[in-house]
């Protein structure tokens, strides 16, 4: 469970028994609506995430110590009442006069307690990003033209290392090792129907997790890419079936290479504490502000049930045309070499009509805002679905970490 250190500061003007009482009418709501443990500590330890609780005016001064002590941002919390909420916002203000960075966490005990739990998301997210290895098994498709990512700015800002590993190394795993009947049969069984593949195919696309599954763990990645089409012209497969399954192993793995996508999904499932579903963007109804998103492969995990196909461009191998039941949702996509640049959207899944000039899983979006800019300033195709709206915590990871 994770921990939160809170540092209270109170005026020396209130006697130590109403501070008591007020503090424990304040903590008392927050603490009845949190899944995390707050611990009241003098002096932060520096291995937590650390708030300050401004339960009355007059301590300006004291917080600013203890603030500076703190990683940014800041994060004070403030009540209705004793001038708790006017101190924080003389606080705020000065911090960010100083260049620093803060929040202030204020309203209902709810609220306050969903703005921790954000900030607890967002650092469980950097220190996992961090110094990940991420793997790039082949080259970056073709198409791809938009979406690669700059190798320094990955070692130098992120600290991530680049693994490379050719494709032929994965068909040659393939070739070797021996699919577990009962996966087989689990991923047929669960299917609401099976299509086009053959035994033979099914078992391949096992054996395709099987080898992906082995250069995950020997490799010790975080997550990868694959240049998923050097299955189809080399063993006459697809990785759809091997990449679902790792996404719902919480392995995010991305299709053809795609470098922008994949940290998008990465960060995402970091985020969004979900499988991703990373798709094409088939269809954009600017008035109506509604998607078609599409790919062969999707976490079994995000779906109501699912059909076997074959992959959709080739007619080849194993896909996956999974039923993604409505409700909220937020589409997204990191973009530039940088990973400076972002679109971002909530929305809500809606009942979508199975078209077969798409790829098989397919997805309509009814989005909340604008989406003229997926036609006029796209940052490429590839995008990231994840359930539930993490807007705005997704871009305040956004802002802290990635913008320029």
């Amino acid at each position: 469970m994770d921990n939160v250190e809170l540092i209270v500061k109170a005026s020396s003007l209130h006697g130590e028994q109403a501070v008591a009482r007020i503090k424990e009418h304040v903590l008392a709501g927050i603490r009845a609506t949190v899944d995390f443990t707050i611990t009241e500590v003098e002096f932060p330890s520096g291995k937590e995430l650390a708030a300050v609780l401004v339960l009355t005016g007059g301590v300006e001064r004291e917080v600013l110590k203890v603030v500076s002590q703190l990683p940014q941002p800041a994060i004070l919390i403030a009540h209705p009442g004793h001038n708790s909420l006017p101190a924080s916002l003389e606080i705020l203000a000065r911090i960010r006069q100083d260049g620093g960075e803060g929040i202030i966490l204020f309203g209902t005990p709810e609220r306050i307690a969903a703005g921790i739990a954000q900030e607890l998301r967002i650092r469980s997210a950097w220190e996992k990003l961090r110094f990940s290895r991420i793997g790039l098994i082949g080259d970056p498709s073709e198409w791809l033209v938009a979406s690669d990512v700059d190798r320094a700015f990955l070692k130098g800002r992120l600290g991530i290392e680049l693994v490379k590993i050719p494709v032929e190394e994965l068909i040659a795993r393939v070739r070797e090792v021996k699919a577990p009947r009962r996966d087989v049969t689990r991923f047929t069984k669960g299917a609401v129907s099976v299509a086009e593949p053959s035994t033979k195919e099914l078992q391949g696309a096992v054996a395709i997790y099987t080898a992906l599954r082995q250069l995950v763990d020997e490799y010790r990645l975080s997550a990868f890419t694959l240049r998923c089409f050097d299955l189809v012209t080399g063993l006459h497969n697809t990785g759809c079936y091997a990449l679902s399954r790792l996404n719902d192993e919480q392995v995010p793995a991305g299709c053809e290479g795609d470098l922008q996508a994949l940290f998008s999904m990465y960060l995402g499932t970091l985020l969004g504490a979900n499988a991703a579903f990373m798709a094409n963007i088939a269809a954009v109804d600017v008035e109506a502000r509604r998607l078609i998103i599409a790919h062969c492969s999707c976490p079994l995990s995000l779906s109501s049930g699912y059909a076997v196909r074959s992959h959709f461009e080739s007619g080849i191998g194993v896909g996956i045309a999974a039923h993604i039941p409505p409700g909220p949702c937020t589409v997204f996509r990191l973009g530039g070499e940088r990973l400076d640049r972002l679109f971002i959207r909530e929305g809500t899944t809606a009942e979508t009509s199975f078209r077969e000039d798409l790829c098989r899983t397919q997805v309509e979006i009814t989005i909340d805002g604008a989406v003229d800019s997926l036609l006029t300033a796209p940052l490429g195709n590839h995008h990231i679905l994840i359930p539930g709206r993490h807007r705005r915590t997704i871009e305040q990871f956004f802002s802290r970490f990635l913008a320029s």
